[in-house]
């Protein structure tokens, strides 16, 4: 019995011992599948994480900002620019003043009688330009001579290169301009190295000691406090992750910063960081790269930094809102002097250098913090950009926009509109009311344009872009009242139309009359609601008499007047109604303005054009728009067209202009609309033309003429801004006579007649009879 029971015992032990073994098999089957699993899983995860950083990493690692740029501003002797204006353009283009003899790009110094000016490098369209250094001598009110200092020697001409008007940005508005390694300086490298991770070129992507140390103080903390992130962990949080504190994320910055060092140099992290790092604010844009951040605090290429600048640049890393040495200077030195600091510890530079750079004052540019300096002017050429080049084009590729903006006009105009539009809201009891019982704003706007080249010189298309992105220069479609009135006279005065034949000395009739027109009468009158007889076509022009232009134009033919509009560039709807005459159809300012580049062009149109070059970074032109010109006048008929305008403003509606104590050969013409909805004045020398316009976005009556409104306005803008010459008259051709008339008859000028008038004729066309004969 007691054998049975031990003999049953081993065989339950025998089979224990069998179901063990299978069931330990069992185990190391599961463990070891589990196992292969979890390096699958793991090797997948680390191939997926390693495909996105080679995606990212070496195919396209940042989408770069366009950057639009004004025109440049060419230099030579005889220039009509004062001393405190080329100071002005220079602080504009993150020059720095100094009081000593200059020596780096982006310095000026004044001299006696000049200035001293050490130009920055910049790439144009057609080729790179390396900055150097000269004199600029004043002479009166315009430059004298120019002196380039490096090679001893007089210049004939100079160009100061454009300002940057404005970038245009994908959705992450980051600023960055690329810099390769090998243009960043030692000083600055080691810098960065020095504050951000000493043991850089130790460690491969992680330092163990740093995150044991941050790990303790997190569990102790409760939270995520400390970091200890190497300069390359910091590279894949800001360049492949987010900056969201979490375990997941740690995990996966570890891993990426192993793989990323395994697979890449030093140098090629090291470059990809320092064109990364944030570094600031400019507007609502964030300054990232050290290429950037350089133009932005001390108007320098990034080869050109010192060891202080690089001190205090590496130590903005940090926490570029805390140690801003444009909000916090205080802050930012110490910073800087705790960088140094570091250096001179771990023996990247000696002693001397240390204490020279602690020596160094903070200098910084104060540049134009503005995004976008002329923002109806970039919505309006982004929407000819899209022409050609999509948003994403734009967005990402870094092209350069070379663009017609004059930026010293542009400024005036900007101050002109907003002093124009000021005053009347503080002067005028009508607009106080509307603006107090009814909260509404006049608008206005202001185009200039170079006319032998259309060249957009400024663009201002309302009163304040942060209210209204509505531009008024193409968006807006308003009468041009009287305007419109130089094109009725040029259709009366052309020798080649059929029928009756005008001169500026023919005499209109000036009296009320009344017409049919659409199945309605229309009985247009004066703005004095005065008759006045017997005129000469000029006076009818010159005081811009309704009544006698609208006889005229029926009497010429309201087709004819049509066919000239659209001769002239105006493609907006008109019908051959009488009332067409006064301007009473819709047109845009921008095809007003581009159509009256016919009068100082001497009948050839001009496309107002917006841009000139666009390159991509490395220089290449991928578009290039020359002028559009055609002539479609007689340079005749236009002199004669010129010399009535140039009357507008000598004793016509626009005499304000002289008594504002502008000189010099202008030309122009008031626009009121009938119900003072519109106030205009389009006004021009031969080198400038310049419209403006003022109403109510919902055609709310002014109560005010073009004279009170627009005038005040244009007259700011050209004393302050515009190329007035001091010729006496436009160019006339050899078909033009000047003959001595009787200012009351429009015949010749004889002894017994009271008003002589000296009055220009197409030859031919002059009169025969004398004023005693009639």
């Amino acid at each position: 019995m007691k054998n049975r029971l031990l003999q049953d015992q081993k065989r339950v032990k025998r089979g224990n011992s069998h179901k063990n073994y299978f069931l330990d098999l069992k185990r190391l089957k599961f463990l070891g599948t589990l196992l292969v699993v979890l390096v699958a899983i793991g090797g997948a995860y680390i191939f997926y994480l390693q495909s996105v950083i080679v995606s990212k990493f070496e195919y396209h690692r940042w989408n770069l900002p366009s950057r639009v740029y004004s025109e440049s501003l060419y230099l030579y002797p005889g220039l009509k620019i004062s001393r405190q204006k080329l100071e002005s353009r220079l602080k504009n283009l993150a020059y720095n003043s100094v009081d000593r003899p200059i020596k780096a790009a982006g310095e000026y110094q004044a001299i006696e009688g000049g200035l001293s000016v050490f130009l920055h490098d910049f790439q144009y369209p057609l080729e790179p330009f390396y900055g150097f250094p000269l004199n600029i001598y004043w002479e009166g009110e315009g430059i004298d001579s120019l002196e380039r200092l490096d090679v001893k020697g007089p210049l004939t001409n100079v160009k100061l290169e454009p300002e940057l008007i404005a970038s245009i940005f994908d959705e992450e508005m980051e600023d960055r301009t690329l810099v390769k390694l090998d243009d960043v300086p030692r000083h600055l490298i080691d810098a960065v190295i020095a504050v951000e991770d000493e043991r850089f070129y130790v460690h491969h992507g992680v330092d163990p000691m740093a995150i044991v140390r941050a790990f303790f103080v997190d569990v102790l903390s409760g939270r995520l406090k400390q970091g200890g992130s190497t300069l390359t962990q910091q590279l894949v949080k800001n360049f492949f992750l987010t900056s969201k504190k979490s375990f997941v994320r740690k995990f996966n910055e570890i891993v990426m910063a192993v793989l990323l060092e395994q697979r890449y140099t030093k140098e090629d992290i090291l470059e990809a960081y320092l064109n990364e790092i944030y570094l600031g604010q400019r507007g609502a844009a964030s300054i990232a790269g050290v290429g950037e951040a350089v133009r932005l605090y001390f108007s320098k290429d990034v080869g050109q930094l010192n060891l202080s600048e690089s001190a205090l640049l590496a130590g903005l890393i940090q926490s570029p809102g805390k140690y801003s040495p444009k909000k916090f200077p205080d802050r930012a030195l110490e910073r800087r002097n705790l960088v140094l600091k570091r250096m001179l510890e771990q023996g990247v530079i000696e002693q001397t250098d240390y204490e020279r750079a602690l020596e160094e004052k903070i200098s910084i540019s104060f540049v134009p913090s503005k995004a976008v300096q002329a923002p109806y002017f970039i919505d309006f050429v982004q929407k000819q950009l899209k022409e050609n080049f999509p948003a994403k084009k734009l967005q990402s590729e870094g092209l350069k926009i070379f663009t017609t903006l004059d930026m010293e006009a542009q400024r005036t105009a900007e101050r002109a509109v907003q002093k124009g539009l000021g005053a009347l809201d503080e002067k005028n009891d009508y607009l106080k009311k509307l603006k107090k019982e009814e909260d509404k704003k006049l608008q206005a706007c202001l185009i200039a344009v170079q006319p032998n080249t259309g060249y957009i010189r400024a663009y201002v298309g309302g009163r304040d872009y942060l209210e209204s992105q509505f531009d008024h220069i193409t968006d807006a479609w308003r009468q041009p009242g009287s305007s419109f009135k130089p094109f009725v006279f040029l259709t009366a005065l052309n020798p080649e139309r059929k029928g009756k034949k005008y001169t500026l000395a023919s005499l209109l009739d000036d009296t009320s009359f009344e017409v049919t027109s659409g199945g309605e009468p229309w009985r247009p009158s004066n703005y004095d609601k005065k008759d006045h007889g017997k005129i000469l076509l000029r006076e009818a022009l010159e005081k811009s008499y309704n009544v006698s232009t609208a006889r005229m134009a029926i009497d010429i033919g309201l087709e004819n007047v049509v066919h000239t509009a659209r001769l002239a560039g105006m493609d907006s709807p008109m019908e051959a109604f009488p009332s067409l005459s006064l301007g009473s159809f819709e047109v845009r300012p921008l095809e007003l303005v581009a159509a009256y580049t016919i009068f100082p062009n001497r009948g050839i149109r001009a496309e107002p054009i917006a841009i000139r070059h666009v390159i991509t970074p490395t220089g290449e032109v991928l578009e290039q728009r020359s002028f559009q010109m055609k002539q479609v006048f007689s340079p005749d008929v236009i002199y004669l067209v010129n010399s009535a305008l140039k009357g507008v403003m000598d004793r016509g509606t626009g005499a304000s202009v002289r008594h504002s104590g502008i000189e010099g050969l202008l030309a122009g013409k008031t626009g009121t609309t009938s119900d003072y909805r519109d106030a205009w004045f389009v006004g021009y020398s031969p080198e400038l033309l310049a419209l403006t316009w003022v109403g109510f976005d919902d055609t709310t009556p002014t109560q005010l003429t073009g004279a009170q409104a627009a005038l005040p306005m244009w007259v700011d803008f050209m004393k302050n801004g515009g190329k007035v010459v001091r010729e006496q008259d436009f160019l006339a051709t050899q078909q033009i006579v000047l003959v001595e008339i009787d200012a009351e008859t429009g015949l010749l000028y004889e002894a017994s007649c009271e008003k002589p008038q000296l009055e220009a004729f197409i030859r031919g066309t002059e009169p025969r009879e004398g004023c005693a004969q009639k």
